[in-house]
C-alpha cells in the first residue's frame, strides 16, 4: 500500500510541475491571501520500539499569508503509526508558522515551527515540532508543497504501555496542494488586461469610465489623455530597463508596449502634418492644448531642451491656466532627464506653491529623487515623508515609503 501511495504522489507531483500556467509571474506576491489545502504523506515513530515502518496520514490545512515571506496555518489530520505487529491511529490539531528562505520565484524553500495536540483512545497530549521543505508556485492560485518535520511529544504513550525510558517522537512527511483565493487588486488588473481598455478609459488609480464627465470639454480630455499616455509610456520604458529574464513576464509587457506604440505612431503622424507652432495671442484652449501636446512629444523623443522652451512659454502666456502646475512639473522632469538636478529641484519646488494641484504626489516623489541625486539624503527623506502624510491615497506611497526606509 505504501509503495502504491508513493507512486501515485510522484505522478501527481510530476503532472503539476509540467502543467504550470503560462501566465504565471515569478514574483507573485501571496501576502494578504487565504489558502486552503490538502496534504498526504506518512509518519514513522521514534521511541522505545524498533523495526517500525511508515504509516499513512493526511490533513486539511487553512493558511493566511501575513507577510511576503511568512504565513500561519491551522492543520487538522488523521494519522497511522506502524508498531511491531500492530497499527495505532490518532488525530492531530496543529498551529504552525512557516518562513520562506527565498520569497521570489517559483521554487521557495522554507523552515517551519509549531505546536499542537494529538490524541487516541481517550487521551490527548501536546507536541512541539520543527522542520522545513519547499513550495513550488504552479500558477497564480495553486502552490505545491513538500515538507518534513520532527514532532516531540510530552509523554511515552504513543508506543503503548509499559512506559519506556524516553518520550516519544515521530517523523512527519507531507506533500500536497494549496489553493490561494485571488485578491480584488489582482482581479481588477486582469479585467483591464483582458478587455484591452482604451487609454482614455483607465486613470492612474485604476478607475474606469466609459465616457468623460459632462463638464469636461473635448480638448481638455485630449490634453489629459496625452499627458497620461506619455506618463504610462515612460513607465513602461523604465520597466523594460529593469525587467528580469523570465520569458513569460517579458511577453506580457511587450504585448502592452505594442498597443502603446500604435497610439504613439498615430499621434506623431498627426503632429508631423501640423504647421510649425508658435504661441498664439489668443487665450483659447485649442492653442494651449496644441503646444502642450507638442512639448510632451518632445519629452518622449528626448528633445528635453525644446520641451522646456515650449513649457516655459506656456507658463508665461497662460499663468492662470488650470494645467499651469502640470507645465511646471514637466519642466522639472525634463531638467531631471538632462541631469540638471539643481535646476530641476528649483522648478519642482514651484509646483508645490499651486493649490490643489493633481501633480503634488508625483512632484514630491521626483523632488525626493532629485535630492538623492544631489546627495541631500535628509532633504530627500523629508520630502518622501511629506508625500506619505499629505497624499496617503496616492499609488506612489509604496515607492516613497520603500525609498525612505532605505535612507
Amino acid at each position: 500500500m505504501n509503495r502504491t501511495f508513493a507512486s501515485t504522489a510522484l505522478v501527481a507531483c510530476f503532472w503539476l510541475l509540467t502543467s504550470s500556467s503560462s501566465s504565471y509571474s515569478q514574483d507573485q506576491d501571496l501576502q494578504g491571501k487565504w489558502g486552503l489545502g490538502l496534504n498526504v504523506g506518512g509518519q514513522r515513530l521514534f521511541g522505545d520500539l524498533t523495526n517500525v515502518g511508515f504509516g499513512l496520514g493526511f490533513e486539511g490545512v487553512a493558511s493566511y499569508r501575513i507577510l511576503k515571506f511568512a504565513d500561519v496555518a491551522l492543520a487538522l489530520g488523521y494519522n497511522q503509526l506502524k508498531l511491531v505487529g500492530s497499527t495505532t491511529d490518532f488525530f492531530n490539531a496543529d498551529i504552525k508558522g512557516s518562513f520562506e528562505i527565498i520569497s521570489k520565484g517559483k521554487f521557495r524553500p522554507f523552515v517551519s515551527l509549531g505546536a499542537g495536540t494529538l490524541g487516541k483512545s481517550g487521551f490527548w497530549e501536546a507536541a512541539f515540532f520543527g522542520g522545513g521543505g519547499f513550495r513550488f508556485l504552479v500558477d497564480r492560485r495553486f502552490v505545491l508543497g513538500v515538507g518534513a518535520d520532527y514532532r516531540h511529544t510530552t509523554t511515552d504513550a504513543l508506543d503503548g504501555p509499559p512506559a519506556g525510558k524516553s518520550k516519544d517522537g515521530y517523523l512527519n512527511v507531507r506533500a500536497g496542494l494549496t489553493y490561494y483565493f485571488p485578491s480584488s487588486t489582482y482581479e481588477s488588473e486582469q479585467i483591464i488586461a483582458n478587455e484591452r481598455a482604451p487609454l482614455f478609459e483607465v486613470s492612474e488609480e485604476g478607475d474606469t469610465s466609459e465616457e468623460p464627465s459632462e463638464n469636461s470639454s473635448r480638448s481638455e480630455l485630449e490634453t489629459k489623455n496625452m499627458e497620461e499616455y506619455i506618463k504610462l509610456k515612460s513607465r513602461i520604458d523604465e520597466l523594460n530597463q529593469n525587467m528580469n529574464s523570465k520569458e513569460q513576464e517579458i511577453q506580457r509587457l511587450q504585448s502592452r508596449l505594442s498597443e502603446r506604440r500604435k497610439t504613439l505612431a498615430l499621434l506623431e503622424k498627426k503632429a508631423a502634418g501640423q504647421r510649425s507652432l508658435s504661441i498664439p495671442k489668443t487665450t483659447s484652449m485649442s492653442g494651449f492644448n496644441e503646444i502642450y501636446q507638442q512639448a510632451l512629444i518632445n519629452y518622449y523623443n528626448k528633445n528635453y531642451a525644446e520641451a522646456v522652451s515650449l513649457l516655459r512659454l506656456l507658463i508665461k502666456q497662460y499663468p492662470d491656466h488650470e494645467l499651469a502646475s502640470h507645465c511646471q512639473y514637466w519642466i522639472g522632469r525634463n531638467l531631471f532627464a538632462l541631469n540638471q538636478f539643481k535646476q530641476a529641484a528649483d522648478e519642482l519646488t514651484k509646483v508645490l506653491a499651486y493649490e490643489n494641484s493633481s501633480k503634488k504626489d508625483e512632484t514630491l516623489l521626483l523632488l525626493g529623487k532629485t535630492y538623492l541625486k544631489l546627495g541631500a539624503k535628509e532633504k530627500a527623506k523629508e520630502v518622501f515623508n511629506r508625500l506619505l502624510r499629505e497624499c496617503p491615497n496616492s499609488e506612489l506611497v509604496v515607492e516613497a515609503r520603500d525609498t525612505a526606509q532605505k535612507l
